[in-house]
């Protein structure tokens, strides 16, 4: 039996974090330190023992954990790897404890701020590198690379010369000047030269209206789920199609990959209105058979503090496989609520989620998968992603909020009375995205 309880604002600052492969705190008072030891009689800890001992009391799968001495492994991500639930966990995973702080409160990363598709057999069999994404402020959003974009040559190297996916990402591992020549959406040649560097994160990269047979249709791309910078982002996104009067929303996550419990809760709040505002149980938590009697379900409470937020009846979102944890959240919380329609590929599959432990004296950050998520129907059984109504292929080749990006025209062609399905025809294959790290490179898919 889940024991559902009503949690206003501020106990819900405390609850924990919803991850794809990363997770978030809003303040440093989030996370949780160790206690000293009472007494000079306590063995010496390690970090080996310190991740065993978390896996012990928080880990899901706690009946699964392999009974072993954690001071035997080499590494950390060996301990770690060792004590995962491989038929399920794909996720816990323990990293540096300073660039969690810096990705999640400050949103800062490093890097040259990009995400790649690569299109591995296009006609006659070379293969492409598309520009996903860029952030604002990373190297290569000031230099103006914008998504639709085609990586043509790495330091005057065709893409196509080089041997596969892993040889060209090879190339952004290096804190050297690196020439990146590409073919605009115009069809131009154009290169860019830069260094990666710390930068901070964008993670509203799109919104706009567009006109449907006079009904105003709001557009939204959404990247991550980080803390502050995110929720004020979100704030000037729903301000501007409050304004506007939206009488239909399509929130693209299509490389959202978690983040926040935090930030996720107020685009519900934000998504669902007045359905979800002070009245209606939105997620429940289920912990291990150790931590049952912690099982809770939680309300946006009377205090939340969102300020701009909209009234509909249906919400479309646009997904892939790069979509999670804390994405799907938000979709699966409003099933009970609201008309939705998904667009794209289907979901990660992450119905669970991350309480994690820092330990300052060794730097690091541990997150195993500590609880399952439900909707108000008791669902969120989708380790095999959530499926899709429309699949439709990423549509790499074009810019943020083009009406014939196939994934975005499919919405509005629903929203116009045609429920036709989009074929899109720029490529015969579909992109892959860029292999990832369990951790925090996973959040963002960036480079």
């Amino acid at each position: 039996m889940i024991r559902l309880e009503r949690y206003n604002y501020w106990k819900l600052l405390s609850i924990a974090l919803i991850l794809f492969l990363a997770f978030s705190c809003s303040k440093d008072d989030d996370i949780i330190q160790d206690d000293p030891p009472p007494n000079n009689q306590e063995p010496v800890k390690t970090s080996k023992t310190f991740i065993y001992d978390t896996f012990k009391d928080k880990y899901f799968w706690i009946e699964e954990l392999p009974d072993l001495d954690p001071n035997t492994f080499s590494t950390d991500n060996d301990l770690v790897n060792a004590l995962r639930y491989k038929e399920l966990d794909r996720w816990s995973f323990v990293t540096d404890l300073d660039e969690y702080l810096a990705l999640f409160q400050n949103a800062q990363t490093k890097g040259f701020g990009v995400r790649m598709a690569y299109i591995p057999v296009v006609g006659d069999g070379d293969h492409r590198l598309m520009v996903g994404f860029t952030y604002d402020k990373a190297p290569m959003g000031l230099a103006g690379v914008k998504r639709g974009w085609e990586f043509f040559k790495i330091d005057d190297k065709p893409i196509a010369n080089f041997p596969d996916y892993k040889s060209i990402l090879a190339e952004f591992d290096t804190d050297s000047e690196v020439k990146f020549t590409f073919i605009t959406l115009e069809n131009d040649t154009v290169d860019h030269s830069m260094t990666r560097t710390d930068y901070e994160i964008n993670t509203v990269l799109h919104k706009s209206v567009h006109d449907v047979d006079g009904r105003k249709v709001g557009y939204l791309v959404f990247e991550s789920f980080l803390a502050e910078p995110s929720v004020n982002a979100l704030e000037d996104a729903f301000e501007f199609f409050v304004t506007e009067s939206v009488e239909e929303l399509i929130i693209d996550l299509r490389y959202n990959g978690g983040g926040s419990v935090n930030t996720a809760y107020h685009l519900l709040a934000q998504v669902g209105g007045s359905d979800v505002l002070n009245k209606n149980l939105l997620v429940a938590y289920i912990y291990n058979s150790k931590r049952s009697s912690e099982n809770q379900g939680l309300y946006l409470g009377e205090n939340y503090p969102v300020k701009n937020w909209v009234n509909l009846d249906r919400l479309f979102f646009i997904t892939t496989e790069s979509s999670a944890s804390a994405s799907e959240m938000v979709i699966n919380s409003m099933l009970p609520y609201k008309e939705v329609k998904l667009i794209g590929e289907k979901t990660h599959g992450k119905p669970v989620g991350m309480e994690p432990e820092a330990d300052s004296l060794f730097n690091l950050l541990v997150a195993p998968i500590s609880f399952q998520l439900v909707n108000a129907d008791m669902e969120g059984d989708y380790f095999s992603g959530i499926p899709v109504d429309y699949e439709v292929d990423d549509d790499v080749f074009h810019a943020w909020g083009d009406p014939n990006e196939a994934c975005l025209k499919q919405a509005l062609q629903i929203i116009a009375g045609n429920d036709a399905p989009v074929a899109l025809k720029s490529a015969s294959v579909r992109p892959v995205p860029p292999p990832l790290k369990r951790g925090l490179q996973e959040i963002t898919g960036a480079y």
